[in-house]
């Protein structure tokens, strides 16, 4: 897995490449493909996520999957299987998914386990998880940008006074 992290702004930002090889999703079973990643060290509130996965193979009206922030019932999930039935596959060509799922996941806090599953429910047809990436952009707590912006105030306060100090005992 290779993690990047970068702060633009007030954002920061993660991209996890979580694979970077095949996994076959397996044939006609519920059980299906599980992929994990754990997100942390990141801002309090998510601004912006992006799914990005590539398949290759089999039926995609076989394919049920959804990506989930959490890992308790009841978490907050995006549905792909809709999206992904609607589409043709092939056993040559990889085809790309570029998702914004941010509808979905604003405001939630990034920091906690990330959950893609696949399941191929039909017999017939082997499908390929080829790789995916997940863009999180996440805006920080408060608190971690409330103490540097205090510093920098009192440090300005500081120097202002420091120079008001200095033109009044010139003038007097």
């Amino acid at each position: 897995m290779q993690t990047k992290l970068c702060i633009t702004g007030l954002l920061l930002a993660l991209n996890l490449s979580a694979r970077g090889s095949l996994a076959i999703i397996p044939d006609n079973s519920t059980i299906g493909l599980t992929e994990v990643q754990t997100v942390g060290g990141m801002g309090a509130s998510i601004s912006q996520v992006t799914l990005t996965l590539v398949l290759q193979g089999g039926f995609a009206s076989d394919l049920q999957g959804y990506l989930r922030l959490g890992n308790l019932a009841g978490s907050t999930a995006f549905n792909l299987t809709s999206l992904i039935q609607g589409q043709t596959l092939s056993e040559s060509t990889p085809t790309s998914y570029t998702i914004d799922v941010t509808t979905t996941f604003a405001g939630q806090n990034p920091n906690n386990t990330w959950t893609l599953f696949f399941a191929d429910t039909s017999p017939g047809g082997v499908t390929t998880l080829d790789s995916w990436n997940l863009a999180i952009e996440a805006v920080p707590e408060p608190v971690t940008m409330a103490l540097p912006i205090f510093g920098a105030l009192v440090l300005t306060t500081g120097l202002v006074r420091r120079f008001i100090s200095r033109r009044t005992d010139r003038v007097v």
